[in-house]
């Protein structure tokens, strides 16, 4: 019966730690964004230039994940989203 009770404890534990990484949209659209990056008609300077920004405002969005930085992780969705706009996303 502990034994139940404390894999139980464990597993909400876990859910509630992990589930906001889980169901942040930052998680899933970095790594799509960098796809339609690569994919566009843009030419390659400017690729180059977004895609680096991608990978600063993805590793600015993990960090914010990590440290519990909810200013962070909306400033790293805002680039996410001027990127986007810029290759008509």
């Amino acid at each position: 019966m502990r034994t139940m009770a404390a894999l139980l404890l464990a597993g909400g534990f876990i859910v509630a730690i992990a589930g906001p990484a889980l169901a942040c949209r930052g998680t899933a659209e970095f790594p799509q964004a960098a796809g339609e990056v690569a994919q566009s008609k843009i030419p390659p300077d400017r690729k180059k230039a977004l895609t680096e920004q991608l990978r600063q405002g993805e590793a600015m969005h993990t960090q914010g994940h990590r440290t519990g930085d909810g200013m962070k992780m909306g400033e790293s969705l805002r680039i996410l989203d001027g990127i986007m706009k810029q290759i008509g996303k």
